[in-house]
Order: C-alpha cells, then structure tokens, then sequence
C-alpha cells in the first residue's frame, strides 16, 4: 500500500488544456487579433518544443516563458514583449481552474485513508497556488513541490530528491508519482528510484515503463 502520493497538477489534477485554450484566446484578443484554433495548434507546438529543451536543461526557464509568445506573434508580422504577453496571459490561466472529473472526491478520500498528499508539477508556483485554490483542494496538499521553487525541472533527479528531503518520514518504497506525461512523470520516477502511476484517459496501450497505469484519477484509491 502506498503512504505518499506526489501528484502532478496539469491534466491530472486540473483541466490543463481547457485553461490553456482560454487564456490563450483571451491574450490573443487583448492584442487585437481574431482567435481561431490554428493559432493555438501553432502555440503549442511551440511551446512543447521549448518545454522539452527546458526539461532537457537546454534553456533555463526564464527565456522559455519571455520569449514563446514573443516568437509566436512574428508567425503574424508582430513584434511584442515577450514578457507583457507572458503576464497577460498568466493572469487568464491562473482564473481557470477546471477539475480532471473525480480529482477533488479522490483526494479527499485518499486524505481520509491518512495519506500524505504532495503536489509535483513543472510550472510557475504562484500561478499553480492560485489555480489550486481557486479549484477549491489546495488545502488538501501536505507540501507543495512546483519546479519554480524547486529549481528543477521534472524528471531531473534533483527534483525528486528536492521531495524527498522535505518529505517527513519519507518511505520510498511506499511512495508514488501519479501523472500524466511519460517524459516527465514516468521517467523522473523511474530515475529517482520510486514507483509511478501514468494517468492516461485514453488507456492507449503504451509502452510506459510506469509501474500503474489508470484510466480515471479515482483509480488511485485502489492502489
């Protein structure tokens, strides 16, 4: 039985993709620009290429978030700051905050069950605080891990051995890393030693070199 459940927060706690696309759409129209979807299919190629150089230690964090949409809006002969782009639209991401169905029951069951509950999410903190609040289950973490505070990135080792020091009564053979990207989740656990949990809706069947594999978040409890 699993004690200690680190838990990624997009797509597998919050609806990551529905608060990408308004907040997306939202920063696109303060611009004066008519939103459609290609513009968000060419964002996130993008920026899925910048977060697999960061995770890479490649670039460091600073220039990913101050120059995607910078790079972005020269798709569309504009020249912006990166950086005024990326507050915009933050401030639109942080104010969506839509739950993965069954994430809030679950964890409070698993809280009832006297689990140890750990967020561990790539991300900037401030703007993952704010959604988890919002999304109404922040006071269900024991500790909040978030690479911006961390100062690594999953899957790096220091990530995970960042949790670890500040895990109290730590057991790694009772401790799990639930999410939902095998880069990221799957392989930063593998690397740190300790089980994992891919949350996959689709149970497409992978290759995922994950210890569990589940469907629906509420799966967990049976772990």
């Amino acid at each position: 039985m699993y004690r200690i459940f680190l838990l990624d927060i997009d797509n597998t706690l919050l609806d990551f993709d529905a608060a990408e696309k308004q907040g997306f759409k939202k920063m696109i129209q303060s611009y004066d620009l008519e939103y459609n979807d290609e513009m968000l299919s060419q964002y996130k190629k993008m920026n899925r290429h910048l977060w697999d150089l960061l995770e890479q230690g490649k670039i460091g964090r600073d220039e990913l978030l101050n120059t995607r949409f910078r790079e972005f809006f020269r798709l569309y002969d504009m020249e912006i700051s990166g950086e005024e782009a990326e507050g915009r639209y933050r401030g639109h991401l942080g104010n969506n905050s839509d739950l993965i169905p069954g994430a809030k029951e679950t964890l409070i069951r698993l809280k009832e069950m006297g689990k140890q509950l750990y967020t561990a999410s790539n991300g900037v903190y401030s703007t993952q605080i704010q959604r988890l609040k919002n999304a109404g289950i922040f006071h269900l973490f024991d500790g909040m891990f978030i690479s911006e505070k961390v100062g690594y990135e999953k899957p790096a080792l220091q990530f995970f051995q960042h949790c670890f020091k500040n895990i109290q009564d730590l057991e790694k053979d009772k401790t799990i890393m639930v999410g939902d990207s095998l880069s990221s989740d799957i392989q930063g656990a593998v690397g740190a030693g300790i089980d994992s949990c891919l949350f996959c809706p689709s149970l497409k069947p992978l290759p995922t070199g994950a210890t569990h594999t589940i469907g629906d978040i509420s799966e967990l409890l049976k772990l």
